[in-house]
């Protein structure tokens, strides 16, 4: 059987255990405020683990420059891993192809 692993988005670590009900545990997080987008979608969460969760609300979504940069990098990068700075720390979100597709399609579409 082929098991696939679940990776989070910004340190890229595998998610460390399943829970009772078998789903992995994470930490949904909205990338953007929802003023960007122009319908909600599961497309515009990622998946983090507990620690880069918070350090993003904390850094990213309390920072509107922050948000203008990283909906900026989203709309413009032509790769699926745009940069972040989480305070001190340079970082990077990386999305599989489906996921960022579906972001950057939502995006354009909102604005």
């Amino acid at each position: 059987m082929h098991m696939v692993k679940m990776i989070f988005h910004i340190c890229k670590e595998e998610m460390p255990f399943k829970k009772r009900d078998g789903e992995y545990y994470f930490e949904a997080v909205e990338a953007l405020y929802i003023d960007y987008f122009s319908r909600e979608h599961e497309a515009q969460f990622l998946t983090l683990c507990p620690l880069c969760a918070a350090m993003y609300r904390e850094f990213v979504q309390l920072d509107e420059s922050a948000m203008k940069d990283l909906h900026l990098a989203l709309m413009n990068s032509e790769k699926p891993e745009v940069s972040l700075k989480l305070g001190e720390v340079e970082k990077s979100i990386r999305f599989v192809e489906t996921h960022w597709q579906d972001i950057r399609t939502i995006l354009r579409e909102s604005s």
